[in-house]
Order: structure tokens, then C-alpha cells, then sequence
């Protein structure tokens, strides 16, 4: 894995993070279950989406 690679892998993780724990409190969850499941929803779509994204760009990109 390239150091790029590892950043963006970090930056990513890192604002899943945030922004799952921004929605949960937004939305004023309390409950521990409840918590779980968004950090784990929200964080998931973040986490993967921008990631699959670059991964497909990458592959469509022509070899040097």
C-alpha cells in the first residue's frame, strides 16, 4: 500500500467518524443501541463510498 493510499485511507476513516458522530448529535441520540447502529451505518457509507470512488477512477486511468 502507497503512502497516498494510507492518507486517504485515514482521512476518509476520519471523517466517517465525524460525521457519524455530527448526525448522532444532531439527531439527539442517547440510547447505546442506537448510537452503535448509526456510527456504524453512517460511518460505513462515508468510509466507502469515496473510496470505491478513487478505486474506480484509478482503474480507468491509462498505464505510463
Amino acid at each position: 500500500m502507497s503512502i497516498k493510499r494510507f492518507v486517504q485511507l485515514f482521512c476518509f476513516y476520519f471523517l466517517s467518524i465525524v460525521a457519524s458522530y455530527s448526525f448522532i448529535i444532531w439527531l439527539d441520540i442517547t440510547s447505546f443501541w442506537g448510537t452503535i447502529l448509526i456510527m456504524s451505518v453512517i460511518g460505513y457509507i462515508v468510509l466507502t463510498l469515496p473510496l470505491t470512488i478513487l478505486t474506480l477512477k484509478k482503474e480507468k486511468k491509462p498505464a505510463k
